[in-house]
């Protein structure tokens, strides 16, 4: 299962609500990351203005190796990639850094899944300077190669978005969780590419993600969103029925990846809680 994508170009989502052992650790994290990288450096300006969702689910070396990434801020085009090995075998950390705009996790995931790198979780941030971070874990019978997928991630950006039909995904909207979002559950049965063909829809029918999660149980994915509209609003009905015809029907070649910059910021997961 691999992919994520983004379209916006509405302001950045407020902060968010932190009870107090949240912002203990946002904090804890935040000094920690800026102690391995050095106080006085570029990158630890990115980790004190870093998202509070992502510093929840990073540790604080995570946090410095992302911000080290991204600093100073990529150019136009440019796909920074890391590899780090990760506790598991057969598993590594696949960071990309780079600057924002609509379609990149589409465009970033589509990339790993033709090359059968199957994505476990990601991680998705932005800052107000237009950074963006990619932090995968991926599988892969072999460790990606680092230059192959660098020259892919920045070919991609010039793709155009298309994704195949999901013709047995359930797809559901509901406005009681949020008075801000609207949330869309998307349940199938789990397939290679599964979450890509889902974010290209919403993508594609011009819906903004705040936050996602993704799990999966018994050969089943249970995909979930938080979605605006373009204005920051809830979806109405016809955006809605967009998204589900995009994801049960798939969506046709054409569709640009380019345009103005969103300021999201967005988690998901594959059989992994986030910290």
């Amino acid at each position: 299962m691999s992919g994520w994508s983004l379209r916006s170009r509405v302001r950045r989502p407020g902060p968010v609500a932190l009870d107090d052992g949240h912002r203990r650790r946002v904090a804890d994290r935040t000094a920690a990351a800026i102690r391995l990288v050095g106080a006085d450096s570029l990158a630890a300006v990115r980790i004190a203005t870093a998202p509070a969702g992502y510093l929840l689910a990073h540790t604080s070396s995570d946090i410095a190796r992302h911000c080290e990434l991204l600093s100073p801020l990529p150019a136009t085009g440019q796909a920074r990639v890391v590899l780090t090995p990760s506790r598991s075998r057969g598993e590594w950390h696949l960071d990309v850094g780079g600057r924002d705009r609509p379609g990149l996790l589409a465009a970033f995931a589509g990339v790993l899944a033709r090359r059968g790198v199957d994505v476990h979780q990601a991680v998705l941030a932005t800052w107000d300077d237009g950074a963006a971070l990619e932090a995968f874990v991926v599988a892969a019978l072999e460790p990606p190669e680092l230059g192959v997928l660098q020259d892919a991630f920045e070919m991609s950006l010039d793709e155009a978005l298309w994704s195949a039909p999901i013709g047995d995904a359930e797809v559901s909207f509901a406005n009681e969780a949020s008075a801000l979002y609207t949330s869309c559950d998307v349940r199938a049965p789990d397939r290679p590419g599964l979450l890509h063909a889902v974010a290209v829809a919403i993508a594609a029918a011009g819906a903004d993600v705040h936050a996602a999660r993704v799990t999966t149980s018994n050969g089943m994915a249970h995909d979930r969103f938080d979605l605006s509209n373009q204005a920051g609003g809830r979806l109405d009905a016809a955006l809605e029925e967009a998204i589900r015809a995009g994801v049960t029907r798939g969506v046709a070649r054409g569709v640009a990846t380019g345009g103005r910059p969103r300021r999201r910021e967005m988690s998901a997961s594959h059989n992994v809680v986030n910290a």
